[in-house]
């Protein structure tokens, strides 16, 4: 019975079916394991290496390797279910990569405004001050206060205050223009302006310009005991070159000028050195 039957497997191998049954069970062997061999070779070179390539990737994007984001053309311009696995994942992986994107930006920006946020100073502080530091330029903060808002608030309304607000960040944005230039919403009524490589004077006269720009929009402000328009109050700090710019000391010495418009009434423009906090260097009323 098994002569039968392996006679019949090797019938169609030139004189095999002539050789005794045993040396048929030795050829049929030799032969399925041949076969097995090549089957199992192809399936690693067209399936099991691809799917290891495949893992590879997934593994590297998940452990923050960026520099695979693109999958390569041996996976992607396949024509089988591999190539269409792998496309699929690219497409994928693109639409998380231009989600991020998206999610990181509006992380960064104050939804009302669309100025900066605290977050989005921080991140360009990092890049701004040693930049400052290496070409030994100057550093100066504006920071700007709008003069009685809780008052405007109470009597406008909160929707009459974030129009208001707006307003006055569209004056921010036209007047500080570089590239360099950063803008940010502290919260509330509160803004922050860092300027690098512009001298104290051109800072001060920035900020007492975007100062008189306010007053002229004449929104009207019925219950400010300063003006009958908001107006907004404006300390400037500017780190000179060669003292090395610490952004909390300036944010600091901003304030104490910022305050010091307060108390001369408001609606003023006061500008200090990081070296002599004391001194004013300008003042507009």
């Amino acid at each position: 019975m098994l002569a039968f039957t392996v006679s019949g497997l090797l019938g169609g191998v030139i004189g095999v079916s002539q050789w005794p049954w045993p040396m048929q069970v030795i050829a049929l062997l030799l032969l399925v394991s041949l076969t097995s061999g090549w089957v199992l070779l192809r399936i690693d070179r067209d399936f099991l290496h691809p799917m290891r390539r495949l893992s590879e990737h997934a593994r590297r994007l998940h452990e923050g390797d960026n520099t695979h984001l693109m999958m390569t053309t041996y996976l992607t311009e396949r024509h089988d279910e591999v190539g269409e696995l792998a496309r699929q994942f690219q497409h994928l992986v693109e639409d998380l990569k231009t989600h991020n994107a998206q999610l990181l930006e509006q992380s960064l920006i104050d939804p009302l405004t669309g100025l900066g946020n605290r977050r989005m100073l921080e991140n360009r502080l990092d890049v701004s001050l040693p930049l400052s530091r290496r070409l030994d330029c100057t550093v100066s903060v504006l920071m700007i206060d709008v003069d009685h808002f809780k008052p405007y608030n109470d009597y406008y309304g909160h929707p009459a205050g974030d129009e208001c607000l707006v307003q006055i960040s569209g004056v921010l944005r036209d007047t500080f223009r570089r590239e360099t230039d950063i803008v940010v919403r502290l919260g509330g009524e509160e803004f922050l302006v860092l300027l690098i490589d512009t001298s104290s004077q051109e800072a001060w006269r920035l900020a007492d310009a975007m100062r008189g720009m306010i007053q002229a929009m004449a929104i009207p402000h019925e219950y400010s005991p300063t003006v009958d328009v908001v107006t907004v109050s404006v300390g400037v700090v500017t780190s000179p070159p060669g003292v090395s710019a610490d952004i909390d000391a300036m944010i600091a010495c901003a304030d104490e000028a910022l305050y010091a418009c307060k108390a001369q009434g408001r609606n003023t423009t006061q500008a200090r050195m990081l070296s002599s906090p004391a001194e004013a260097i300008e003042a507009h009323v």
